[in-house]
């Protein structure tokens, strides 16, 4: 579903104007360092995580700084734990989004979201779109338990989409078993179609 070759290609599409929420940069970081330990991190050029967040209007960061260090931690993660790259990104962004998810602005969304698979799917686009400067993502409801995840020009790709998918949903739906497959795209994977099954 992805590769460095892949990621590295989304990596030099991404133009200082495409951003993404510091706070996405700070949740991979602790995903990093609760999947390899505090040397990792600092391997990864993270700086220590303030204990105390900043007030004030959120801050961004530069989305080509977020493929870097997802790169970083992926890689390492596949030479020490013999982990597909693949799915190593994948369970980087798992992890990373129950930080964002357990954080005060995820736990509103949380909130109104709900139980409900297809509500919360649906409010992602919207969700991705406040949190980032660039992609189109867009749902579809195709039965009672499956759906449609549409993403044009998305630089995190498949992987790192469906760790985010599968996250969240089961930040409201614990008891349930989600699967995420890649349905169509091609390589590098910048637009793509995920279906989500329950």
């Amino acid at each position: 579903m992805d590769s460095p070759p892949h990621l590295q290609a989304r990596m030099a599409l991404c133009r200082p104007e495409h951003l993404v929420l510091d706070l996405f940069v700070q949740s991979l970081r602790e995903s990093i360092a609760q999947r390899m330990g505090q040397n990792l991190a600092r391997a990864a050029g993270a700086p220590p995580i303030p204990s105390v967040p900043a007030r004030g209007a959120p801050s961004h960061r530069p989305a080509r700084e977020y493929l870097e260090l997802l790169h970083e931690g992926a890689s390492s993660v596949e030479r020490a734990l013999g982990e597909d790259y693949s799915k190593a990104v994948e369970q980087l962004s798992f992890t990373a989004a129950g930080h964002v998810f357990s954080a005060p602005v995820g736990a509103m969304v949380m909130a109104i979201t709900g139980e409900d698979p297809h509500r919360g799917l649906s409010m992602s686009a919207g969700l991705a779109g406040a949190t980032s400067t660039f992609g189109e993502r867009e749902y579809e409801r195709v039965s009672d338990t499956t759906a449609r995840l549409r993403f044009k020009d998305e630089f995190f790709g498949p992987a790192w989409c469906s760790g985010l998918v599968r996250s969240g949903l089961l930040q409201t739906n614990p008891e349930r078993r989600f699967r995420v497959e890649l349905e169509s795209g091609e390589p590098p994977f910048k637009d793509f179609s995920l279906l989500i099954h329950w």
